[in-house]
């Protein structure tokens, strides 16, 4: 059920916010730095799904590990993952960040490996595409994105969830805006995408009331999506700008 959107005073706060946080000096404390160091495709896809595998929790505790995966990376992924320079990780099961082991950063470089030297694609767009050569929605993108990566730690079984990383992903990788996002996927549309919804995200947007919905799952983020898309016709991701902006400034 949607709910209707009518105050004109949080329309126009969120406005504001959108323009003041969606900027260049967001980057330095995103991890979406990490995937801005790169301008070949190959790198800045692996970079952006590796720092969105990991982007939950503490935002601190988020950047010091992308660090250390980048460090691995040595300025270059897709040379990294083509030469298989994370095969030492194969069957380490110590702790990488929080619930993730070395091990389930070992099968999602794997799987990446998979993609990009035994089936020979030539970016990851590219294997979307072979599955779809015409997305309309973003669930749909997530269905088939989610079937690259089976028994993958961190990455939804299904769209029951929220998907709030493979969300952050896509806006990542498809939204041109020019300034914080990189938008070098042109395979579905920006006005398509899904809000990355996160507990935090979710309370902000009930507070707001963005959403009636009791839990932060997909039916939520779409819920809100929806609302923000009243807003923000082209570019209902640029409210995730606004909703960060206003759990800054709210405190």
């Amino acid at each position: 059920m949607s709910v209707p959107f009518e105050h004109k005073q949080i329309a126009e706060l969120l406005v504001s916010l959108a323009k003041k946080y969606n900027c260049k000096e967001f980057i330095a404390d995103d991890p979406v730095q990490f995937p801005h160091l790169y301008s070949d495709k190959r790198d800045i896809e692996i970079s952006a799904l590796v720092s969105s595998w990991a982007a939950y929790g503490n935002r601190k505790q988020i950047l010091i590990t992308l660090e250390k995966l980048h460090n691995e990376f040595s300025g270059r992924p897709f040379e990294y993952i083509s030469q298989r320079k994370f095969e030492p990780y194969r069957s380490n099961t110590d702790c990488l960040y929080r619930f993730y082991t070395w091990q389930d950063y070992y099968r999602l470089c794997d799987r990446l490996y998979a993609i990009y030297v035994k089936q020979n694609f030539l970016s990851l767009e590219d294997k979307l595409l072979s599955i779809n050569p015409q997305y309309t929605s973003a669930e749909s993108l997530l269905k088939s994105f989610i079937s690259l990566f089976p028994s993958q730690k961190g990455i939804p079984k299904n769209t029951q969830s929220a998907c709030k990383r493979l969300c952050l992903l896509f806006r990542w990788l498809i939204r041109k805006d020019g300034v914080v996002d990189l938008g070098i996927w042109d395979l579905l549309p920006q006005s398509e995408l899904i809000i990355p919804l996160d507990t935090h995200v979710f309370r902000l947007s009930k507070q707001l009331g963005l959403t009636c919905r009791k839990q932060a799952d997909m039916t939520a983020a779409l819920q809100i999506t929806e609302q923000l898309r009243k807003i923000f016709p082209t570019d209902p991701t640029l409210g995730d700008f606004a909703l960060f902006g206003y759990g800054i400034d709210s405190k």
